[in-house]
């Protein structure tokens, strides 16, 4: 034994892992009925649809140990010598938790038959209202197909202390959305986490007393477990519709199958086993509207919207100039559909399980799923009049998983009497797994012809040369060296257009109409256009461009999608994991573990209908002079025009100058291109070298992204690119770039992937004192952003400290700053200096440590802005290591890795068989979300040119979470129970948006581990199960949720106000103080078992059941202003002031019902000839119900108002004046009131869907 525990031991200590074993534990002990005396050496069996999973012998105390159970459902058969086999069947296992099933065997005596066969006894085991070692929910798959939902979060929110957000996250126990983890089979899931309701088999909520083996998350996890093989054969199919009874059309099928594969020693009593089994899910999901909105939404009428589409602009009727049409709309233009307009989507599942038993003892499982949707991407701004240009993305999940489960030291009947040794009942568990994210957005009519995004049409520039007419006398050298005055001559300057034509494109016909109607009034009246802002200033659309916003309101027709992106998230980990019992005194359960991950997060994006605006940009920079240069005061490079005679006539001609350094590579190669194809321009003229290349009449064809370099589409920050784990064409690569391959390399401009790297290692030991079950464990975590950050936030270039000055040389800049001048006591050696000049400093005028900022004397500052004052250039100084101000390796440092150590604990004391204590405390971690953490190599590089932006900050820390938990619970009767609990938490170093104020270059914004939050909670549940016809679960919560902030950004309001660093406690937004769920069961049996009504001799209600969830709770807090501003409007920059506290209001109580009423049906089978496959099927109707009572719950309001449908605005004297600035004032009011109205201020309306389900 000590050979294998030190072989099991080394495993685990070199094996690198990533991920959590979602294993059960089976023990008890077996007694004698009568007598209660402990019945040792009886065989234990265990079966799990019909598919051995493991087997014991009681010890001789009668105790038993089973491990390394998948949770679910189970069959438990005892036998031993004379007594009647016990069968005991429905035995639910959870996962990271112990089952405790003590079980009495009745001895059969001579009278009774003793010595012949001896009659099994088989009872079902019945759910003990209390469980001593599980404080988690768990919900088996036959209570999930009964609930009137298939979320997993509204599932998790019948949990007590989880909240289901307004924006559709869970919240457990008040803490943020993004602090909850979801986990398939113990792994924890990237992208979608959805699974086939017929391959769910248990989903677990865990919000405290979390085992050590989970991590990185500082809310809640809900965890899902698949179904396994069965030896029984069974299949499912379902069908959802609601296309009759509701405009939002939810259709879906689905279908499952779980069976054997190889069934060894068929017919072989004992000796069968099932060594592969399968099971495997699918469901197909069309949905019309997904995400449907109360009240419904606006939309311009068919009719009306067809006719703005072809004639999109109009003469102002109040001045000059064009005005959009759509700034006349009036309210009978509107319509109003319960159903969004052209988002539907395509959801597909797909997932499998294989499991081979070589023996009974090792298990090996493959696991895959794929999940991909499809459909166009809502956007509220484009809904009234683009709702047909809409953006379309696809998103694919990928997960797959090997698994090896070995079982060691298990009793066989040989041995089962010998001495238990130290160590028993161990396995281990050895898993690697892959999960890939691909998403993909795009146009569908262009997908990645990226030239066709923008194009409108072919414009065509007739240039002619322009002359200035000379009077005063300049002195030339002509083309055949002769000097000369020349005096009133013409004098060619460059090139005008005379008249550009336009050629529209079928690629993008509606904002082609913009330009085409112009073009066809220019004509019609016998005008035409010369110049691209003359067509922009009546409202024409050149290539590149697309129409702007109706009164900051709504996206004009033909907007729709610009652009094309995708990425890539991959994870790739392996994990391994043991247990074993240790046999003292008091036994423990010991388990141990480590594991490893290593993920890359990869991204391309491309400004696809804006490259029709860098072309022009990047082609002929190197011909835009004429070939020309004074000398001396001469002009040379004129061509004189002469006579016959030789005479000088009266112009000077120049050729273009060719300036090969200024050429740009998408000139360079796109020249190529034309020349070697022999194109000619608008002139006939075969393209050359000093050509001037009209863009805007080449065809989309004639372009690729290749023609340009990486430095062409950065544009020195201006970018239309962005890209990492990408290149910049968009192929993947998997290259690891440094920091110069970016700095460099203008051609390439590489940038890695985003890889960060986690890994853990814990120890848990669990054991029981008497009654008392005491879980000790303790996990380590080790995370490393692996990338570059800044040393110091406040500079993007090294900058001198105070202990650095007396090392500058004589004569070096900066070498006086000491003369004359002490540095004061309090400023130490590593604080950065501030000077009057970077370039030439001459004295000293503050110091920085950190965020902390001192005067020249040492004096703390209350801001920054006094250093700035007092500099030459009233800017920021910090004291510059060189003025080149350029990225330098030297200005980052690699990220510090973070180890935090998260100690958990976990008690359950029965006062007896009908009480409860339970407490916990539990330390968690979870590192930062990706998009404030991650930092490309650009992101600095362009800093100045992005600015309003925010720098995610490369050095972030995960956050820690310290809970802790204590609890009662008592049985009230046979079947109900009541369970008080209180708890309290505290997060430190929470994720918070800051302005990194004077910082230099610029002040911008970034995050920090700032905010800070405590929660505090009571709660109350009730449980009545199986009483008559109905089972009940109650729960209460009480909730004070305090913090610094609600999430990562909601201090971005307080840095627009001109307050970034006001920080306080206040409620967040998931302060809901009061909560109220029930979930109710009420279902009439069927057969004997029949108690209804009956009519007409027929049990109408035999095998009909329903299912509700209630719920209620008090509104979430909101933050009042006192000022009202055009909420509806977009791209506008208005301030609002705070009415009181932050989140200081409350929005009004919500009261929501979701029902699913079920009917079942049996049709016999005739002559089943196998019993391992249905002897019946089954068919259930069903009706699904999400807010049965259509009630109208508010999510959110305006500030201002309080109101969830007015904002005020209109009646304010600010938009009163604004309304009569408006072109039209009554349509100001129709548009401004249709966006203000937005569906989404209240909770979901009532959705109906009917459903069958089939099992055969």
């Amino acid at each position: 034994m000590k050979k294998i525990f030190v072989l099991l031991l080394s495993c685990f200590l070199t094996t690198s892992v990533w991920a959590q074993s979602n294993f059960g534990k089976l023990q008890g002990k077996v007694n004698d009925s009568k007598t209660k005396v402990p019945i040792a050496y009886a065989t234990i069996i265990l079966e799990k649809d019909g598919i051995r999973k493991g087997g014991a012998y009681t010890d001789e105390n009668g105790k038993y140990v089973i491990n390394a159970l998948d949770p679910g459902s189970y069959t438990i058969t005892v036998k031993y010598l004379d007594y009647s086999d016990k069968k005991v069947t429905d035995v639910d296992v959870f996962a990271n938790g112990t089952k405790y099933l003590n079980i009495e065997m009745s001895q059969v005596s001579a009278d009774q038959g003793g010595g012949q066969a001896l009659k099994q006894v088989v009872v079902r085991a019945g759910k003990p209202m209390i469980e001593k070692d599980n404080n988690s929910k768990t919900i088996g798959s036959k209570d999930i197909t009964k609930l009137p939902t298939r979320s997993l979060n509204a599932i998790a929110g019948t949990t007590s202390g989880a909240n289901q957000t307004s924006g559709g996250g869970i919240s457990f126990l008040g803490s943020r959305t993004d602090a909850t983890a979801y986990f398939v089979d113990g792994v924890r899931v990237l992208g979608s986490s959805s699974v086939p309701q017929s391959a769910q088999g248990q989903i677990e909520i865990i919000q405290s007393g979390v085992p050590a083996q989970y991590g990185d998350f500082t809310g809640g996890a809900i965890v899902i477990t698949t179904k396994g093989p069965s030896r029984f054969v069974n299949r499912s199919f379902e069908l959802i519709s609601s296309s009759l009874l509701d405009p939002y059309s939810y259709n879906q099928a689905e279908f499952s199958a779980v069976g054997p594969l190889w069934v060894k020693n068929k017919g072989g009593g004992k000796k069968e086993y099932v060594a592969l089994g399968y099971q495997m899910a699918a469901n197909f999901n069309y949905t019309m509207d997904a995400s449907p909105g109360y009240g419904g939404f606006y939309s311009v009428k068919d009719d009306v919207l067809s006719d703005l589409e072809k004639n999109p602009i109009i003469e102002n009727p109040n001045g000059p100039l064009n005005v959009y049409r759509s700034l006349l709309l009036t309210e009978d233009d509107l319509e109003v559909t319960k159903a969004r307009k052209n988002v539907g989507r395509y959801v597909g599942n797909i997932q499998g399980k294989l499991e081979y038993q070589p023996n009974k003892n090792s298990t090996l499982t493959l696991f895959g799923s794929f999940n991909q949707s499809q459909g166009n991407n809502f956007s509220y701004d484009q809904s009234l009049m683009n709702y047909n240009r809409y953006s379309n993305s696809t998103n694919q999940t990928l997960r797959t998983y090997v698994k090896f489960t070995q079982r060691l030291g298990t009793t066989s009947e040989e041995d089962k009497e010998k001495k238990k040794a130290l160590f028993s009942d161990a396995f281990y568990n050895i898993r690697v797994d892959y999960q890939s994210r691909w998403q993909e957005n795009q146009n569908l009519d262009h997908g990645t012809n990226f030239f066709d995004y923008g194009y409108i049409g072919k414009f065509t520039e007739y240039r002619v040369p322009f002359y200035q007419f000379q009077r005063t006398p300049t002195l030339h050298i002509d083309q055949n060296g002769d000097t000369s005055t020349r005096q009133n001559y013409f004098d060619l300057v460059g090139n005008f257009n005379t008249k550009i034509t336009f050629e529209p494109s079928d690629k993008n016909p509606i904002r082609a109409n913009y330009t085409n109607q112009l073009f066809n009034e220019a004509e019609a009246s016998g005008n035409q256009f010369a110049s691209t802002n003359q067509i922009q200033q009546e409202l024409g659309l050149l290539n590149g461009f697309a129409p702007g916003y109706s009164y900051s309101l709504w996206a004009n027709p033909g907007l729709g999608n610009n652009g094309y992106s995708k990425s890539q998230f991959e994870r790739i980990a392996a994990y391994a994991q043991g247990e074993a019992i240790l046999n003292l005194e008091n036994t423990h359960d010991l388990q141990f573990g480590v594991y490893y991950e290593q993920t890359l997060f990869s991204s391309w994006s491309l400004g696809a209908g804006n490259l029709w605006t860098l072309m022009p940009l990047l082609a002929n920079s190197h011909i835009s002079n004429l070939d020309q240069v004074t000398e001396n005061g001469y002009v040379i490079g004129g061509i004189h025009t002469y006579d016959e005679n030789g005479l000088f006539t009266d112009t000077v001609n120049y050729n273009t100058r060719i300036d090969k350094d200024q050429q740009k590579t998408f000139d360079r190669n796109l020249r190529a291109k034309l020349i070697a194809d022999g194109a000619k321009d608008v002139y006939g003229n075969s393209y050359t070298e000093s050509s001037y290349i009209d863009i805007n009449s080449l065809n989309p064809s004639t372009f690729s992204l290749d023609m340009f370099s990486a430095g062409d589409l950065w544009n020195n920050g201006n970018s239309f690119v962005g890209y990492f784990g990408y290149d910049y064409l968009g192929n993947r690569t998997r290259k690891a770039f440094s920091f110069t391959d970016f700095t460099n390399y203008d051609d390439t401009k590489g940038i890695g992937s985003f890889s960060p790297i986690s890994n853990a290692i814990w120890l848990q030991d669990k054991f029981q004192f008497k009654d008392l079950v005491l879980r000790l464990g303790v996990r380590v975590e080790r995370y490393d952003g692996n990338q570059l950050g800044l040393k110091d936030q406040y500079s993007l270039f090294p900058t001198y400290s105070s202990g650095e000055l007396a090392s500058i040389e004589p004569g070096e800049r900066g070498s006086n700053l000491l003369a004359n001048y002490n540095i004061p006591q309090n400023i130490e050696d590593d604080y950065i200096v501030y000077v009057n000049d970077i370039e030439s400093p001459s004295e000293i005028v503050g110091f920085r440590n950190g965020n902390k900022w001192y005067d020249d004397q040492g004096g703390e500052l209350s801001s920054p802005d006094q250093l700035a004052q007092v500099t030459k250039s009233g800017r920021i100084q910090p004291f510059l290591q060189s003025t080149d101000e350029e990225l330098v390796p030297e200005a980052f440092q690699d990220y510090s890795p973070s180890i935090n150590v998260l100690p958990r604990v976990m008690f359950s004391f029965p006062i007896n068989s009908e009480a409860l204590f339970f407490a916990s405390y539990d330390k968690l971690a979870q590192r930062p979300q990706d998009g404030a953490i991650f930092a490309p190599i650009n992101r600095y590089e362009y800093l100045e040119e992005n600015q309003g932006g925010t720098l995610p900050n490369a050095n972030l820390q995960p956050r820690v979470t310290t809970s802790y938990e204590l609890g009662f619970k008592q049985t009230l009767t046979q079947n109900s129970a009541l369970s008080l609990i209180a708890a309290y938490r505290s997060t430190i170093g929470d994720f918070a948006l800051v302005q990194i104020t004077q910082a230099y270059p610029i002040t911008y914004n970034s995050y920090q581990n700032l905010d800070f939050e405590t929660i505090k909670n009571f709660r109350a549940e009730y449980e009545l199960r199986g009483q008559g016809r109905a089972s009940l679960g109650l729960n209460y919560s009480l909730l004070f949720a305090d913090g610094t902030g609600s999430n990562i950004n909601s201090a971005a309001a307080l840095i627009q106000a001109g307050q970034p660093n006001l920080r306080s406690l206040y409620p967040t937004q998931r302060d809901i103080r009061h909560q109220l769920t029930a979930v109710l069961d009420y279902r009439f049996k069927g057969g004997n078992d029949y108690t209804g009504p009956i009519w007409f001799d027929k049990r109408v209600l035999q095998n009909f059941g329903a299912n509700f969830i209630i719920s209620t709770k008090s509104g979430e807090p909101y933050s009042a202003y006192i000022n009202p501003i055009a909420s509806a409007a977009s791209g506008t920059a208005q301030r609002q002031s705070l009415d009181g506290n932050p989140f200081g209001s409350r929005l009004p109580w919500q009261f929501k019902i979701d029902a699913n009423f079920t009917k079942n049906f049996d049709v016999k089978k005739k002559n089943p000839k196998d019993n391992f496959r249905r002897q019946s099927m089954q068919i259930q109707a069903f009706l699904w119900i999400q807010n049965l009572l259509n009630t109208r719950n508010i999510q959110r309001v305006y500030g201002f108002s309080g109101l969830a449908n007015s904002d005020g605005w209109l009646s304010s004297p600010q938009g009163i004046q604004e309304a009569n600035n408006a072109v039209n004032t009554q349509s100001y009011m129709a548009l401004y009131n249709a966006k203000v109205e937005s569906p989404y201020f209240y909770e979901v309306p009532r959705l109906v869907r009917l459903g069958l389900r089939v099992y055969f």
